[in-house]
């Protein structure tokens, strides 16, 4: 049975981290000369190593974050940690999101109109070289000021955190003042950068993890139906289960692609093709979730948009039922976003069934080709009760010009993308374990 491996309980982080809110750091601060530290979330899509501005748009979690870094830096001088991309093994295809923080400075001292220091890390640098320049930069820099460190994920200890991590010697040598963890979109994950501090400094929660912690608990805590439409190209295995315990699912992306595999359908040699890379090594799940559609009504999309990697023009675009996948005519074509049935049908499902709260997790389409059904059926769902969880989506969103109204007909933009999909099926935070089990 798959309640066997369901966990059913409803977290509480946001009562219980009220002590630890950002307002609260004033309590500490009077007369304080030494630096802070602040762990927030800046990562960006990017082209050819570079971020993109589209007319001007800039990434929406750079924009927030640089707003408030102009208010943080009032208190003391401030240390920014940030990663971007993935640091992969040698053994696997490099990530094209990986790249140093030098962007990422610029837009943020444009924005915030602050100074930001930014200590890059040099090619074959070690850890102590890179962090004694980093020490001593720090050390001269004036309230009112800021450093930025360069992408935590370079050194190899970020991926999980010690209790000998590189972080604890180094920020009790800068006799840091405070921390405050602004990274709630990352919260899911024990990177080091997360967890070191309870050990250096008082820990408090920025003012955009607070915001959006708010809004989770008042979902979560909500008696009224509630609705996601999971889309993507990761898979969410460890919160599926928990999720179709509490809402209502509706699937797109490669869930929804495995979805309409798993219940029997044939989707022909390219999509088998996709499916065998993303969820490679994952069997288990695989079998798991198989179950769970026999206990649950998980839906999947009627039909798809196919097209080829080689010629995504728009003439060799085809929207093409589900039962026609296997014709030998689409052989050579590829699943890129929902079909049109597939728009009306959830819309209808959605529009229909008396949901308080519809959440959307994930791109449906290729957004970055301009696959966008997942979009107008984002257009016809939107209005109060409605959110849409960060990641690539909000990437997307400002790719259709979809932010302001999502925000301006009362719904709700958040950062955190699998961190809030895990935090409304029930999955714990490491750091905020951490943090709750050891204070004082």
């Amino acid at each position: 049975m798959i309640q066997q491996y369901l966990r059913l309980r409803k977290l509480s982080y946001y009562p219980r981290l009220q002590p630890f809110e950002y307002k609260n750091i004033y309590n500490i601060l009077e007369n304080n000369q030494d630096p802070i530290a602040i762990r927030i979330d800046i990562n960006c899509p990017t082209q050819n190593g570079r971020i993109p501005h589209r007319n001007g748009d800039i990434n929406l979690r750079l924009e927030t974050n640089a707003y408030l870094l102009k208010t943080y830096s009032k208190l003391a001088p401030i240390i920014i940690l940030a990663h971007q991309g993935r640091k992969n093994p040698p053994t696997q295809k490099p990530d094209k999101d990986y790249t140093n923080l030098l962007d990422h400075h610029l837009i943020l001292s444009n924005i915030s109109d602050i100074r930001i220091h930014y200590v890059e890390h040099h090619p074959d640098e070690t850890w102590d070289e890179y962090s004694n320049r980093l020490a001593k930069q720090v050390k001269n820099t004036q309230p009112g000021e800021e450093v930025l460190m360069d992408n935590v994920r370079i050194g190899d200890f970020e991926k999980k955190y010690t209790p000998g991590s590189p972080y604890i010697p180094l920020f009790q040598e800068l006799n840091l003042a405070a921390y405050i963890n602004d990274g709630l979109p990352l919260w899911h994950r024990a990177d080091a950068s997360l967890m070191f501090a309870r050990n250096v400094a008082p820990v408090y929660i920025g003012h955009i993890s607070m915001k959006e912690l708010r809004t989770q608990h008042r979902i979560i805590h909500d008696k009224g139906r509630k609705v996601m439409i999971i889309g993507g190209k990761k898979p969410k295995f460890e919160a599926i289960p928990n999720l179709a315990e509490k809402m209502d699912i509706l699937t797109a992306g490669v869930t929804g692609i495995l979805t309409a595999k798993l219940m029997g359908n044939e989707i022909g040699p390219m999509n088998d093709a996709l499916l065998a890379t993303v969820f490679q090594g994952m069997e288990k799940e695989i079998n798991q979730y198989e179950q769970l559609l026999e206990e649950y009504s998980i839906e999947y999309p009627t039909d798809f948009v196919l097209s080829q990697p080689n010629n995504l023009s728009m003439n060799n675009r085809y929207n093409v039922p589900l039962r026609d996948l296997t014709k030998p005519e689409w052989e050579q074509y590829s699943i890129y976003d929902i079909g049109t049935a597939t728009v009306k049908q959830y819309t209808k499902t959605i529009n229909t069934g008396g949901y308080n709260w519809r959440i959307r997790a994930g791109p449906n389409g290729v957004y970055e080709e301009n696959f966008n059904n997942g979009i107008r059926l984002i257009e016809n769902i939107l209005g109060t009760g409605f959110v849409a969880l960060g990641g690539d989506t909000v990437e997307e969103l400002q790719h259709n010009d979809l932010c302001k109204p999502i925000m301006y007909s009362d719904g709700t933009v958040l950062l955190g993308g699998g961190s809030h999909v895990k935090g409304f099926a029930g999955l714990p935070y490491p750091c905020i374990e951490d943090l709750l089990n050891n204070q004082q």
